[in-house]
């Protein structure tokens, strides 16, 4: 358990904010792991690291909701201490660097590709963000700036254009896309959602690789 100061936070997308915490001491994790922050009245929430172990802030990001926890998170003023337990999680990149992968975000599910991505810029990666607008999509704007030859970013707003990830889409997108690892992040319907288009596209269990964010 560590007990670290709010450095600052920040609206990132609409209804979402980013919070930018004091990183402890020796502090150690990989990207795609979470922690856990405790707030009063034993109130607790796992949150993925938003930022990368190279970034000198610990980063995470949430939509707001009217939950008693969010309701706390919200009032906490920089300078304030929160206890933070961590890092866990498994949701990690696999080792083979020479087999690319695809990352598909639902939400506010893009905060462990955006550590992930900050970390390794080398890797070959295909991003697919999905979100009802603009306006919702956290990181948009530092994504595209980070696009190179490696990082591919396909944005899809639901609301604004109709159009969701689809085989077709991927296809398109990604070369190789039956021998590519899978990632696929966001709300319980969003990975289920994921998780059948990847099987009916015969894509292998054990190249798809998924994290839920209820309640994000």
């Amino acid at each position: 358990m560590h007990l670290v100061k709010l450095l600052a936070k920040k609206e990132v997308a609409e209804n979402t904010l980013v919070f930018f915490l004091e990183k402890p001491k020796n502090f150690k994790f990989v990207p795609g792991q979470f922690i856990t922050l405790y707030l009063k009245n034993n109130l607790a929430h796992d949150f993925s690291i938003a930022s990368s172990p190279k970034e000198k802030e610990l980063i995470i990001a949430t939509r707001m909701r009217d939950s008693s926890f969010k309701k706390l998170l919200g009032k906490i003023k920089v300078g304030d201490k929160i206890k933070i337990e961590g890092s866990s999680g498994q949701f990690i990149l696999h080792k083979n660097k020479k087999n690319p992968a695809v990352f598909l975000a639902g939400g506010i599910g893009i905060t462990p590709f955006r550590s992930m991505i900050k970390n390794f810029p080398n890797r070959k990666i295909t991003l697919f963000y999905s979100n009802r607008k603009t306006e919702d999509a956290a990181f948009l704007d530092e994504l595209k700036e980070l696009e190179n030859k490696n990082l591919k970013l396909v944005a899809t707003m639901t609301k604004e254009k109709g159009k969701h990830i689809n085989p077709k889409m991927i296809k398109e997108n990604v070369k190789d896309w039956r021998r590519v690892i899978y990632y696929a992040v966001g709300s319980t319907g969003f990975v289920q959602f994921i998780a059948d288009m990847l099987a009916k596209m015969k894509i292998k269990s054990e190249n798809i690789k998924t994290e839920n964010f209820s309640g994000y």
